[in-house]
């Protein structure tokens, strides 16, 4: 039987699903088309959609893989011969560019009356100085049909038309700003460019092919217009319908579609071969024309996952998208692969967030490193130990619902001195440096610390024998390098910071006699402030600005140390020892890095995400004259995530 785990997954997956059809289809909440109409250049419209009144369906297009056309992008026209109204209309498109596809001949006649703001391009598609006649000698609708099919099949074969679309195709990838094209009268070579443009974007025949009628009804006055005139010309067309003669014929874009599959096997092969456009041309049109409110592979996506994923969406509204950027062509490629190829989980820099996880732990190695020189039981009251103690350690924290499992590494060194002032009391003091190491999520940072720490042992009686309390503080200044490679073409991205650690300990124990066994009860509070300064990362078009990082623990600790008497080795006094430790902690362990860009925000949490903490660990100190040897090794365990860890200490020390 499934889980209830896989039952809940499922229903989280079918609920999304149904959100995004409800977003992306519900008419009240998919993009209206709003495009101004222009009486003097009645075909303008805009490219991603057709209002109700001319045939569609009054909301941008859907295109493949969930995604809706963009609108204020591309806008198709006839000839731009505008009022003074419609100019100022136009104008406020904020068009960037007028790409004009008409011969000098037809431009001579009716010059556009550029919108504001607007550079002007005239891209000559057929590269005569005049358009050819259309009208055969004697026309009859099948004549006309005939001609304008063959007319449209140049657009595949003749190599001047061919490069004529590629300069109007690759002027429009390179633009920044809105752009309109147009002919005459908005409807064939326009028709075809706009055919090309849904196209790349995913639109599917039929809804391009109503596109492309769409302008005998734009047209529709204007036919009408000129009816009476072409019937009193050519009175074999008399009463007849002349949408196919002033307008457009479903079998005019057929012809050019089927062209397109016999030269080059489809209208992919004729715009990479015919018109030579690469596929970073073509991934860079579709982006600009299409968002996909869900992308593929982000339904059902958990955890940190979830938000690369949603990082990842967001930026289709960035300056990365719709541009010859590593971006671009990764997202267009994961759309058409269908997945992330594991981005979603490098992206948004958990590695950040375990980093802080793995500062706020340092204290607890310290504490391993630096107890069997602080207890002092064993010093002569006004008596110096120097200590030298080296730490290695290994820890792992299983990740979940979409958080990848870490891995940290620590080594180092502190030195330091303890002093006995009296029966009761002692003092210790130490300075250390350690090198540290996370992963995950393909990444590494490096966590180097320079630590000082300071504390003091006093006994209500005796150091020897009783109860006592015990507190120690201890800060460091932090070096902080990650390094994150992103994976599909995206580079990595690198950081640098500085930061801070600072802990306090406070604690009550009782050492008590069981001969030939001694043992050490204490109970404490352990409070760890971490800090690393917010930084931007560099090396990849998708860096973020990591925020600050200011993280405060708390942490109760129960600990029970046992030793057994000292045993005579020769010249050698052994000493072994057990330690039990359980570490509950006051706050909640996980912690959550938040970076942005472009104004867009991805949060990550650690993969350390256990409560408790349980400690087993076994040494042996070998003492001769002043000279004091020790090494131990503990084991830690812990719940949540499933962490866990080893780590060795070896220190000597020396007291006079």
């Amino acid at each position: 039987m499934p889980t209830f785990l896989e039952v809940s997954r499922v229903i989280r997956l079918f609920c999304s699903i149904s959100l995004f059809f409800c977003l992306s289809s519900g008419p009240a909440l998919a993009q209206q088309i709003v495009t101004p109409l222009l009486s003097t250049a009645q075909n303008f419209r805009d490219v991603a959609g057709i209002s109700v009144n001319y045939g569609g369906t009054g909301f941008v297009n859907t295109t493949s893989n969930f995604g809706m056309m963009r609108t204020g992008i591309f806008y198709r026209s006839n000839v731009l011969n505008l009022s003074r109204a419609d100019w100022t209309t136009l104008s406020s498109l904020r068009i960037g560019r007028d790409i004009d596809l008409r011969t000098p001949g037809e431009i001579s006649a009716t010059p556009d009356k550029v919108p504001a703001g607007a550079s002007y391009t005239n891209i000559n598609i057929v590269g005569t100085s005049n358009l050819p006649a259309i009208i055969p000698p004697n026309p009859t609708i099948a004549s006309v049909r005939s001609v304008a099919q063959n007319g449209y099949r140049t657009f595949v074969t003749s190599p001047v038309e061919r490069a004529g679309f590629r300069a109007v195709l690759l002027t429009m990838a390179h633009d920044s700003g809105p752009d309109v094209f147009h002919c005459s009268d908005g409807k064939d070579r326009t028709g075809w460019t706009a055919a090309l443009l849904e196209t790349i974007a995913g639109v599917s025949p039929t809804t391009r092919m109503t596109d492309y009628l769409a302008s005998n009804n734009y047209l529709e006055s204007l036919i009408n217009a000129q009816t009476p005139a072409v019937w009193a010309a050519y009175p074999g067309l008399r009463g007849q319908n002349l949408n196919p003669l002033l307008g457009v014929d479903a079998s005019y874009l057929q012809a050019a579609l089927d062209q397109a599959a016999a030269s080059y096997g489809s209208v992919y092969g004729y715009l990479t071969q015919g018109l030579g456009l690469s596929q970073a041309d073509i991934y860079v049109l579709r982006a600009k024309m299409v968002s996909y409110p869900v992308l593929p592979g982000q339904i059902g996506a958990e955890g940190n996952a979830a938000s690369g994923a949603a990082l990842l969406n967001a930026l289709q509204n960035s300056p990365l998208s719709g541009s010859y950027t590593n971006y671009n062509s990764y997202l267009q490629s994961a759309v058409d692969a269908g997945t992330f190829g594991g981005v979603q989980t490098q992206v948004g820099g958990q590695v950040h967030a375990d980093a802080a996880a793995y500062l706020l732990r340092q204290p607890r190695w310290i504490d391993a490193a630096i107890a069997p020189y602080t207890d002092s039981r064993d010093l002569s009251e006004g008596q110096t130990r120097m200590w030298l103690a080296g730490i290695g350690s290994g820890f792992w924290s299983v990740g979940r619902s979409g958080i990848a499992s870490s891995t940290e590494r620590s080594a180092g060194t502190l030195v330091g001195v303890t002093y006995r002032s009296s029966e009761q009391a002692s003092v210790s003091a130490g300075l250390g440096y350690t090198d540290g190491s996370v992963e995950s999520a393909a990444a590494t940072a490096t966590v180097n610390t320079v630590m000082g720490t300071i504390g003091g042992r006093y006994g209500f009686s005796t150091l020897e024998a009783g109860p006592y309390v015990v507190g120690r503080a201890d800060g460091g200044w932090v070096d902080y390098q990650s390094d994150r490679p992103l994976g599909g073409g995206l580079g990595a991205a690198s950081g640098h910071t500085n930061g801070a650690l600072f802990s306090g300990l406070a604690g009550l124990g009782d050492v008590i006699r069981l001969e030939p066994l001694t043992l050490t009860p204490q109970i404490g509070v352990r409070v760890t402030s971490q800090t690393l300064n917010s930084f931007t990362e560099s090396g990849s078009e998708v860096a973020l600005d990591v925020h600050g990082l200011n993280n405060t623990a708390a942490n109760l600790l129960l600990d029970l140390d046992a030793r057994l008497d000292p045993q005579q080795l020769g010249t050698w006094s052994i000493t072994p020892s057990v330690l039990l430790r359980y570490e509950r902690s006051l706050s909640n362990p996980q912690i959550e890095s938040t970076g942005t860009r472009y104004g867009y925000a991805v949060s990550q949490k650690s993969a350390f995400d256990s409560h408790d903490l349980m400690t087993a660990g076994v040494g042996i100190a070998a003492k001769r004259n002043a000279l004091t040897l020790e090494g131990k090794v503990n084991a830690l365990v812990g719940d949540g995530a499933g962490s866990t860890g080893l780590s060795g200490q070896f220190a000597l020390g020396y007291s006079f």
